[in-house]
């Protein structure tokens, strides 16, 4: 469960999706090879990751038309987002002249180029002055993905494939991309699974679709499970080889509306806080792990980082559909008595072997980590061949973590959190939102929004004694009443760590005051 501090500022409202597209960019007709870009370690937005160029639909993007067959799918405007992002990005130009050649890549696209970049240049003003034109037939579709609703920012994202037109070529300039290289799909995911990168979740889904083939093959062969997206199915969602994040919609305190569930490794492979109670949601899952069963995956328990109910939901379901025990920590395993039972108990530093690794470099394991303040019982667990760090509840990346006494202690939470900087770790996976590539930044600002929140806290008591009903709704400005039950559970949390700390102390029954300054 996390608490109700809302997400960091996003360039549009909770719950919007912003239109885009994306071009794998290829050598050619018949080639396998691709262009890939890395996007800047500094950004928010799968910062360091390696995509496929591309970005947001542009409102000025609409007004630009296509030759042949101009709208006939509905999907002008993405391709003409295509086309621009392409050449802001790239520095590729695929549009026609007159004659239906490409333009070669004369020194003065450079400059046009970063003048459509700095937006000192529209890109139809530039079309135009060129007289060239976009077809649509030259931006192939393979199909769309939206981001799954547990992320806090979702993109509806087009596919396109395109051909480098002859005589030019693809360049990256340092800026919100750091590097571009041509690849075929096996050698990026080879690299990938060496752990030399990062690949955005969408792209190791294309280059899975044409590993070994033309990229031309992207549209055919993507086509059937695009369309299953659309209809429902859960995401193929890696984020690191063989360790995928299935996000499953469960009651969560909101902001969260859904909690990750990961199945990681292959054989054996160990299924993660499966949290939905709702049959038609746990059907889903059993519609990926049945698939993932079938490709050669072997589950051989159901690991829980705790007991709250949107991370057990599912739990007794799976262990009987796929035969196998559930393991937890002692504490979580005592709060379970009697509704889930625990056969093997995880204890601090136990490892959780994984076979081979994707790579066949090594033996490959999860380590446990007990990090309670959260839950007494709260497991994190550390993969160190690709540095990944699973922390359940320990940090949220939509919201920050709800600390409920009695059982929950701010002190304890802190001191599990400021452990966790203690590994060498890449990325963090959290149980709600979106995974995050700058785990130091993470754990980091967590930190720093419990002592901003403590801050608050001693600065209202300054006023004078104050109830915790009181403090609330000055605190927690704006929050609907039926949060501020959770609000002043936050607000118990950081007096009895103050108390603790002989900071402050309780006056009577209800009333909070610092200490050394009661007024007489």
């Amino acid at each position: 469960m996390s608490d109700a501090r809302p997400a960091p500022a996003s360039p549009r409202r909770a719950g919007q999706i912003a239109e885009a597209a994306s071009v794998l960019l290829t050598r050619g007709p018949g080639s396998p090879e691709v262009f890939v870009v890395r996007r800047a370690p500094a950004l928010r937005f799968f910062g360091s990751f390696w995509a496929f160029p591309g970005g947001r639909v542009d409102p000025r993007d609409a007004v630009l038309s296509l030759q042949p067959g101009a709208g006939a799918d509905g999907l002008a405007a993405r391709r003409v987002t295509a086309a621009r992002e392409l050449f802001e990005e790239t520095g590729v130009l695929v549009a026609r002249t007159p004659g239906g050649a490409f333009p070669p890549a004369v020194p003065e696209l450079d400059r046009w180029r970063r003048e459509v970049m700095e937006d000192r240049l529209g890109f139809a003003e530039l079309l135009a002055r060129l007289g060239l034109t976009l077809h649509a037939d030259d931006f192939r579709l393979i199909g769309s993905v939206t981001t799954p609703a547990f992320a806090p920012v979702r993109f509806d994202t087009t596919f396109f494939v395109a051909h480098l037109p002859s005589g030019q070529e693809a360049l990256v300039w340092p800026g919100e991309l750091d590097q571009g290289r041509w690849t075929d799909a096996d050698a990026m995911l080879r690299s990938w699974e060496r752990g030399e990168c990062l690949v955005s979740p969408p792209t190791v889904m294309m280059l899975e679709s044409v590993r070994g083939r033309a990229a031309d093959e992207a549209p055919a062969r993507l086509g059937p499970l695009l369309e299953s997206l659309s209809g429902g199915r859960l995401h193929p969602i890696f984020f690191a080889p063989q360790v995928q994040l299935i996000p499953l919609r469960t009651v969560a305190l909101p902001p969260s509306t859904h909690t990750n569930a990961y199945l990681v490794g292959r054989d054996p492979a160990y299924l993660i806080d499966p949290g939905p109670n709702d049959p038609a949601e746990q059907e889903r899952l059993f519609d990926l792990l049945d698939a993932q069963c079938a490709s050669g995956r072997r589950i051989a328990a159901v690991v829980l980082t705790h007991q709250h109910p949107d991370h057990v939901g599912a739990v007794a379901a799976c262990a009987r559909r796929y035969g196998v025990p559930v393991w937890a920590h002692r504490l979580t395993a005592e709060a379970l008595r009697g509704r889930v039972e625990i056969a093997r108990v995880l204890n601090e530093g136990e490892r959780l072997d994984l076979g081979a690794s994707p790579d066949g470099a090594g033996t490959w394991y999860l380590e446990a980590i007990h990090t309670p303040g959260h839950a007494a019982g709260h497991l994190a667990f550390y993969e160190p061949r690709y540095r990944l760090l699973l922390v359940g509840d320990l940090v949220s990346t939509v919201s920050s973590i709800a600390i409920a006494p009695p059982e929950g202690d701010l002190a304890i939470y802190l001191d599990s959190v400021r452990r966790l900087q203690r590994f060498d770790c890449r990325l963090l996976l959290p149980a709600h939102g979106n995974a995050s590539a700058r785990p130091a930044d993470t754990l980091r600002e967590c930190l720093e929004h419990r002592a901003k929140r403590e801050a608050q806290l001693l600065e209202a008591l300054r006023a004078g004694p104050r109830t915790v009903n009181e403090l609330a709704p000055e605190l927690y400005r704006g929050l609907p009443d039926e949060l501020l039950r959770f609000a002043r559970l936050q607000i118990l949390a950081g007096l009895q760590k103050l108390q603790k700390e002989r900071r402050v102390q309780l006056v009577g029954d209800e009333k909070w005051e610092l200490l050394g300054e009661r007024q007489e």
